[in-house]
């Protein structure tokens, strides 16, 4: 959405050529920014160099107190910022026309040039940098105004065009979306973290597969059960395959317990909003509740014998076909051949084969997933 904002204003005639794509390049940029930190230092890199105005900043501010929350200066002093916070804002005629219509204001479109000298507000902050002509553009967050982008110039015989006013909104737009979906991660890592917390205050074995590390984070439950699993980082990372089914979802493996017993190992997964989150998955292992036999199950292919565990479970073949990434008709032709293997006719026939042969003196066993 922000690109194309920018790109938007591309096709309006703001800039060409290769100002168009300098500052699809530079939307680009600050868009993808991780923090406001690192948008803050993408923004006084780059805007000046698409608006060519020698001062230019932003700042955010807390909608409620109205106190600076994140403010990016780029070449203007500290004294400036401290006159101008203390003895200009308050009767600063471009900030108040901006959040009061929710419209971009040039000072030179509001005064002449004799009476802006006049101004308290010039005489109070802007005299330090002599800031001639002045440009201030809401910063929209989520449906409200909550800061401003702002430039200027020292040149008295200027008169700030169209074009650059237009590049400058556009980029005031991509920094608010960008703010917006920081604040949004920020508070999503926030909710998981404290679910996070929860669960291992609870006791409840998790595992996290984020993209942006190489190594699985898991508590101290979840290692303890994946100790008794043999093999057990191969089949961690097989149940935390992405894509994830839409919602999240149930994965379960079967599992060799080091004592030699089966087992199965069950994930409950999150259901990332996008590629590039983390997954999380709760784990469970089955190990005492066997009630199918691997003898059951010895004519199956491994396959086949999945498949016909999750019938068993209950599992239609849309619901089995979505949790083995499988088209709902290869799920089909693999209920037919077990069917024939086994000689049954119906998944009822099949639970019912499956569950009432009883175990032989020393086999193994496969425990019966309850959901």
């Amino acid at each position: 959405m922000d690109r194309d904002y920018a790109r938007d204003r591309v096709h309006e005639g703001a800039v060409t050529g290769a100002e168009g794509a300098e500052l699809l390049r530079f939307a680009r940029s600050l868009s993808t920014s991780p923090s406001l930190d690192e948008l803050k230092q993408r923004f006084l890199v780059g805007f000046g160099r698409l608006v060519d105005m020698p001062m230019y900043g932003y700042a955010l501010v807390d909608p409620v107190t109205e106190s600076p929350i994140c403010v990016a200066n780029g070449n203007v002093s500290a004294t400036f910022v401290a006159r101008y916070e203390r003895h200009a804002k308050d009767v600063d005629p471009l900030l108040e026309r901006t959040y009061r219509t929710g419209l971009t204001t040039y000072n030179m479109a509001l005064m002449t040039p004799e009476e802006w000298e006049e101004s308290p507000v010039f005489r109070r902050a802007y005299c330090v940098h002599n800031m001639r002509h002045v440009v201030e553009i809401p910063l929209h967050i989520g449906g409200t105004i909550a800061g401003n982008v702002h430039f200027a110039t020292t040149k008295q015989d200027w008169d700030i065009g169209l074009a650059d006013i237009r590049v400058a909104e556009a980029l005031s737009s991509v920094v608010g979306m960008t703010i917006e979906a920081i604040a949004d991660r920020d508070q999503m890592e926030r909710e998981r973290d404290q679910a996070l917390a929860a669960l291992n205050i609870a006791g409840t074995p998790f595992v996290v597969s984020d993209p942006q590390l190489t190594e699985l984070r898991s508590n101290d439950p979840a290692r303890r059960l994946l100790a008794d699993v043999v093999d057990a980082d191969e089949v961690l990372h097989r149940l935390l395959a992405r894509p994830v089914p839409h919602g999240g979802g149930t994965r379960r493996l079967q599992v060799r317990l080091l004592t030699g017993e089966p087992g199965i190992l069950h994930a409950r997964l999150s259901a990332p909003a996008c590629d590039g989150d983390p997954l999380v998955a709760v784990l469970d292992l089955e190990r005492e509740s066997a009630v199918i036999s691997l003898e059951a199950l010895a004519g199956l292919t491994p396959r086949e014998a999945e498949v016909a565990m999750l019938v068993v479970d209950g599992l239609a073949d849309r619901e089995i076909a979505e949790q083995l990434f499988l088209s709902h008709h290869t799920v089909s032709q693999y209920v037919k051949r077990i069917y024939r293997k086994l000689g049954v006719d119906s998944r009822v026939g099949l639970t019912r084969e499956l569950l009432r042969r009883p175990l032989a003196r020393g086999s193994a066993e496969v425990p019966r997933s309850g959901g």
